[in-house]
């Protein structure tokens, strides 16, 4: 068992300059194996190996992302460009580079900041499969972003979510508003009446830091595609 070091451990991003809280990267490979009658030994194997990560920084440092539904076979415009080199205790280990045409798409986004301290952004992302003996091109389109957020005055100025309504893209409109109301009995017996608001998503990122007596939550999912060719 290899421990990781956190405070040794270095990650840069061409989205997130500083404030990194944590990381994490997967390496899945997936195995189909071909059986024949008359034999365990399997006929061949198929193997697809796919690419995971996600990151948590706080918020103020990281650069805003426009979300662009793709209108042709090339690749998703929402990538991050991510490198992760780890500290072990022992030895040494290659570091993770995606970067520039193996930089990582941008798949999930969210943000989270209560009245005091600083807001949290999380961000997911993947990487195209990498299928054992596929000679052909693939391209990971981005499909059409879905996010939502609180509003209100006791809201943060920038929760990294952009929302405009569905039908016409419009600037300052969504496609609904929802309410939640939640109280619990005692002294002082305080509790929350929020608005959220829901729409399609075309940016995310940028979203504050530190913002006293302010909180905030969003989220924006944005879908991709393999198409091959």
């Amino acid at each position: 068992m290899v421990v990781i070091i956190g405070a040794g451990t270095n990650v840069t991003s061409d989205k997130i300059s500083s404030g990194l809280v944590s990381v994490s990267f997967t390496l899945s490979p997936q195995v189909e194996r071909l059986f024949q009658l008359g034999s365990f030994n399997a006929f061949d194997t198929n193997i697809t190996t796919q690419e995971s990560a996600s990151i948590n920084s706080y918020g103020g440092a990281s650069t805003p992302v426009t979300l662009t539904p793709s209108t042709d076979c090339t690749d998703s415009s929402a990538k991050m460009d991510i490198t992760i080199t780890p500290a072990p205790c022992s030895g040494s280990v290659d570091p993770i580079t995606r970067t520039g045409s193996n930089a990582m798409f941008i798949t999930g986004f969210s943000y989270s900041k209560d009245f005091q301290g600083y807001g949290q952004e999380s961000w997911s992302l993947t990487g195209k499969p990498i299928i054992e003996g596929f000679a052909g091109n693939i391209a990971y389109i981005q499909g059409f972003s879905e996010g939502n957020r609180l509003t209100g005055s006791d809201i943060v100025s920038n929760d990294g979510v952009v929302l405009v309504d569905s039908t016409t893209g419009s600037s300052g409109q969504v496609d609904a508003t929802g309410r939640s109301i939640n109280v619990s009995a005692g002294s002082p017996g305080i509790g929350n009446d929020d608005d959220q608001d829901f729409g399609r998503a075309t940016q995310i990122g940028g979203a504050v830091g530190k913002e006293d007596g302010k909180r905030g939550t969003s989220s924006a999912s944005i879908p991709h595609q393999l198409i091959f060719f």
